[in-house]
């Protein structure tokens, strides 16, 4: 099986010849407005911060459950007043 390139020989045959659409020399250009620019800005502040924060929790690590003083003791809080906060089965 043959494959063909579009790679040519030139008249010496020698060395080969690109093609036409690789030996332009027209320059490419491309217009960006400045919101669009800043729009990527905040994206990747937010991605900063998402990631901070994910290595932040990953340091804090491992949060325990809150432990009981006896295990039939009916559990009570200390509300910002000082009044006594009752959880649902005592009311």
């Amino acid at each position: 099986m043959a494959h063909y390139t579009n790679i040519r020989l030139n008249a010496r045959g020698s060395s080969p010849q690109l093609p036409a659409f690789c030996r332009s020399r027209r320059t490419i250009t491309t217009n960006v407005r400045v919101s669009s620019l800043q729009q990527l800005q905040w994206l990747l502040w937010l991605l900063l911060a998402l990631q901070l924060s994910t290595i932040l929790l990953l340091l804090a690590g491992p949060v325990s459950a809150p432990t009981r003083e006896q295990a039939g003791a009916p559990l009570a809080a200390t509300g910002a007043a000082g009044a006594t906060v009752l959880s649902p089965s005592q009311l």
